[in-house]
């Protein structure tokens, strides 16, 4: 009897455990079954394509799971290229799922992940219609930030990874010159106070002994709160990153600092999106990303100069009744 129980026992846990890798495999390889789950693998394959944006929220680290905080993004075309395909794929596959069978909380993020989804799969027209080595939000400065400010430091297997993040660095900087060489190719080049200013920020960062970087002293400063490092540790620990900086982070930087400078005799002093192949498409298509409607440059224009003389009018009214003058 008790072998009967036993078997019975073992040949329910072997098809619950059947059954679960089913739906797992179904999820990660396929188009999942139920679609709260294709919501959530959407996000999903998004982040986990992103170890720097993982990194920077934060959710799986309770898991276990912290290998990304040893990765950067990747920066190459064919990265780029493969995100497009995946929106792509993934506008056909919510489409396959019958609205006539969704709730009504359904239908509506359905709606909003359709348009999402949709804007962003439009965006492969112009996906080097941009700077991403500027002096406000570049690779190149989000960098150092990104070490010193998100990356955590909470124990001794996150010095390590932070020493194998600054030894990515050149890869990553590889695949970003890859796309400013197509951009380069398609006439694509920022205005000449960009790459002055680009230029100075990068040449002031490598001119800086490695011990006085903010990647060095930003790692000092936290490393040192971790109870679990001993003092002799901690000097391996700041030795490997100083190390680092100088064989890995400064000779990246120099390259992009080398491509800047044959860069510049090419540029000019117009900015603005007008100056870009098709500039016109594109701003059209940068209106609509950012307003979610579908008037035109014109119509915007219009409606923004009417609101500013309503809201004047209704401003000139209450001040007059109050006595204000000018």
């Amino acid at each position: 009897m008790l072998k009967r129980i036993l078997k019975w026992f073992f040949g329910v846990i072997l098809v619950l455990f059947l059954v679960a890798a089913a739906l797992v495999a179904n999820a990660i390889w396929f188009r999942p079954w139920f679609l709260n789950v294709f919501y959530e693998k959407v996000f999903i394959e998004f982040v986990f394509d992103e170890p720097e944006l993982l990194s920077a929220i934060g959710l799986v680290e309770q898991f276990g799971i912290t290998g990304h905080n040893a990765k950067l993004n990747d920066e190459s075309p064919a990265h780029q290229q493969k995100q497009f395909d995946r929106l792509r794929r993934d506008i056909a596959q919510l489409h396959q799922y019958p609205l006539d069978k969704q709730t009504a909380s359904q239908k509506l993020s359905t709606a909003v992940l359709d348009w999402f989804l949709g804007v962003q799969a439009e965006a492969e027209r112009f996906q080097f219609h941009d700077y991403p080595v500027n002096q406000l939000f570049g690779v190149q400065n989000q960098f150092p930030s990104f070490m010193a400010n998100t990356h955590r430091l909470l124990a001794p297997q996150d010095c390590d990874y932070y020493i194998k993040r600054l030894d990515a660095l050149p890869a990553k900087f590889d695949g970003l010159l890859e796309g400013l060489k197509i951009r380069e190719s398609k006439g694509i080049i920022p205005p000449r106070f960009v790459v002055d200013e680009v230029l100075k920020e990068m040449n002031d960062f490598v001119a800086t002994p490695a011990d006085k970087n903010i990647l060095a002293t930003s790692f000092k400063t936290r490393a040192a709160k971790i109870a679990k490092l001993t003092d002799p540790q901690r000097s391996d620990y700041q030795g490997r990153v100083e190390s680092a900086i100088n064989g890995s982070v400064y000779p990246a930087y120099h390259k992009l600092i080398d491509y800047f400078t044959a860069l510049r005799p090419k540029t000019t002093t117009e900015d603005g999106v007008w100056k870009l192949p098709d500039g016109d498409a594109y701003y059209a298509y940068k209106l609509k990303e950012s307003t979610t409607t579908t008037l035109n440059p014109q119509e915007v224009h219009s409606l923004g100069i009417s609101e500013v003389a309503r809201i004047e009018a209704e401003m000139r009214a209450l001040l007059d009744a109050n006595g204000f003058a000018g």
